[in-house]
């Protein structure tokens, strides 16, 4: 079990926030993964600077981690401070913004902005992860990407200052956002410019039959991080794998699914982050070999690789 970290030279409130030796597995959504040397799960600004304050007085690296779906955590664990975003989730409404902390899922704040009586986001029902998450990756969907409906996003460097930048379409593209290759920065409010409505049953059932599409197509079988690889331009990650036959291919606990061939699984409860980690090497591989094409992953790598 985590424990407290205890030292009388700290303020109260990290006292509180800090704890040692956290399991992260339980974080990640393919459930694997070592420990965070430290944690923290801050739920408001004060706290979120009160801990980047801490670790940078302590020079301590910082890791962030969401909903854990695109990321795949070292079987070693993290170094430093993992800060993990699920308790900064309060919303509220300024007329057509609907404005969000991005550790809530973002499945949930498609339900609480149905409930507001804002629609748009609908489309992107039942994918994985957080709302930070999704916006770090510029998450799409049935030709809805959440870029479309982005207005502004702060965020706090980890200096401990907060920054608001005014969402430009141009600077999004597939999997991609102003933010995909920062390191320095933790997402902590987004704000989305949506339709108001009165017709929110039928918001509702939009949103659910999207939903309901991804369950029927597999996708919430077994514990997964979502697809692996980018699709190459002019192809498919998932028709390349299948196309080398490597559907239902295991290296240890690991397992590319028989759905879907861009996906990797952890079906039997067994896999290491290392025999995903391998399985990913062999795919690439494979592709590379027979198509001269090499994947890139879409997935993060956290910890001590």
């Amino acid at each position: 079990m985590p424990t407290n970290v205890r030292n009388s030279g700290e303020k109260i409130n990290l006292d509180q926030l800090l704890l040692k030796q956290v399991p992260l597995a339980q974080y990640s959504s393919i459930h694997t993964g070592g420990v965070a040397d430290l944690a923290a799960y801050p739920s408001d600004f004060e706290e979120l600077r009160e801990l980047l304050d801490y670790a940078r007085e302590n020079k301590l690296p910082i890791t962030v981690l969401g909903g854990g779906t695109n990321s795949l955590i070292s079987d070693e664990g993290i170094e430093g401070l993992t800060i993990i975003t699920s308790h900064l989730k309060r919303r509220h409404v300024q007329g057509e913004m609907f404005c969000v902390r991005c550790g809530l899922g973002l499945d949930r704040a498609i339900d609480l902005a149905i409930e507001d009586g804002l629609t748009g986001l609908e489309l992107l029902g039942g994918l994985p992860g957080t709302v930070g998450g999704a916006i770090h990756g510029n998450s799409s969907a049935h030709g809805t990407s959440i870029s479309d409906l982005l207005y502004y996003v702060d965020y706090m460097t980890f200096d401990g200052k907060l920054h608001r930048k005014q969402i430009h379409l141009d600077e999004f593209s597939y999997r991609r956002s102003p933010f995909t290759d920062r390191h320095d920065i933790i997402l902590y409010e987004a704000g989305f410019r949506l339709y108001p409505t009165t017709q929110t049953s039928e918001a509702r059932k939009k949103k659910d039959e999207v939903k309901h599409r991804r369950k029927t197509n597999g996708q919430y079988d077994n514990p997964s991080i979502g697809s692996i690889f980018v699709n190459p331009e002019g192809y498919k990650a998932g028709a390349l794998i299948e196309q080398c036959n490597l559907k239902g291919y295991s290296i240890g606990g690991a397992q590319i699914s028989h759905r879907h061939a861009n996906m990797i699984i952890n079906s039997n409860a067994k896999a290491t982050s290392s025999d995903i980690k391998a399985l990913i090497e062999h795919v690439r591989q494979e592709v590379q070999q027979q198509f001269q094409i090499t994947l890139a992953e879409e997935i993060q790598y956290l910890g001590r690789w």
